[in-house]
């Protein structure tokens, strides 16, 4: 069987080509635009993956028997284009969560493992913890919106002067010349709520649901 899998159509778009079970090419859209945005804008097919990754594959369109599709989606046009340029394939829809924790596990040399999702949000969900095991998963616990952790990220990203959705990876990497003089400050940030993060959002000056324009960092 071939499968080939689309994700991230309203940013970071990627493709992959799987034949039989085994991964036959992977690319990422901006690698090949050098865009962070492809000129299409978000929701558009990743083009130039797609045929980039059929080529490396050596794979026709017409052959591909499934397309998977992680969410979230746009309209239903999609779907069109998608039939109209793999005629053959089954169309699959997949929670974008469950791709995350299945690219991170059956990539791995594990046999068995936790897995942990994390990201700013979509489907309203930003998090969730897996059991995996041979070729099995199954989901433990899901984490939603507004206590995002991958939003927590990203604020601290712009608040450093960098872009969010985009510059998160530099402040990873400055973390290694960090310290602990803000764990306070964190700690009275992040709470818990049984074991489930739950982010206060006064510390946010665009929050406006609750607390206003009032901020405390």
């Amino acid at each position: 069987m071939i499968i080939l899998g689309i994700g991230g159509v309203y940013g970071d778009a990627a493709s992959a080509i799987l034949k039989d079970g085994k991964l036959s090419a992977a690319v990422e859209e901006s690698k090949l635009t050098r865009l962070h945005l492809r000129a299409g804008g978000p929701g558009e097919l990743p083009e130039h993956s797609i045929a980039t990754c059929l080529e490396l594959a050596g794979v026709r369109p017409e052959e591909v028997d499934a397309v998977a599709l992680a969410r979230p989606l746009p309209g239903p046009d999609f779907h069109l284009k998608l039939r109209a340029q793999f005629p053959h394939s089954r169309i699959v829809v997949l929670e974008h969560h469950r791709a995350h924790a299945a690219s991170a596990y059956y990539a791995s040399p594990f046999d068995e493992a936790t897995v942990l999702t994390l990201d700013r949000g979509g489907d309203f969900r930003c998090g969730s913890r897996w059991q995996a095991r041979g070729t099995a998963m199954s989901l433990a616990t899901e984490h939603y919106s507004p206590d995002s952790l991958g939003e927590l990220y990203g604020r601290v990203t712009e608040l450093l002067d960098f872009h969010a959705n985009e510059d998160e990876h530099k402040v990873q990497w400055l973390s290694v010349a960090g310290d602990d003089r803000y764990h306070g400050l964190f700690q009275e940030l992040l709470g818990f709520d049984g074991d489930a993060p739950r982010v206060d959002r006064s510390f946010f000056s665009t929050e406006r649901v609750r607390h206003g324009a009032r901020a405390r960092c």
